[in-house]
């Protein structure tokens, strides 16, 4: 394994808990920050193994109920679509 030197700006609150951290657990800080990095990416890999599956869904009774627009609705939906149309005309000609 290869050692490599990584900067990173952290806030100072954070800094001191990784301080504290490392001081309780006999560590320099370098050491503790790679060893909770590790266990970071160990903790984010085993959650995605361990996500749910298709089976795990119960997908029972989410049909959606969808009913025909009436007349009057079509004729409203329309209605706005030629007014929002002329707007969209009106104003590119405008610029």
């Amino acid at each position: 394994m290869t050692t490599v030197v990584l900067n990173v700006k952290i806030d100072a609150e954070l800094k001191e808990k990784l301080r504290h951290y490392a001081e309780v657990n006999n560590e320099n800080p370098g050491t503790a920050t790679e060893k909770l990095l590790q266990l970071a990416f160990q903790l984010e890999e085993s959650a995605g193994e361990a996500g749910v599956t298709e089976e795990d869904i119960d997908s029972q009774h989410t049909e959606e109920e969808a009913t025909p627009l009436t007349p009057k609705e079509i004729k409203a939906l329309r209605k706005l679509l030629k007014k929002k149309n002329e707007t969209t005309i009106l104003y590119s000609q405008q610029l």
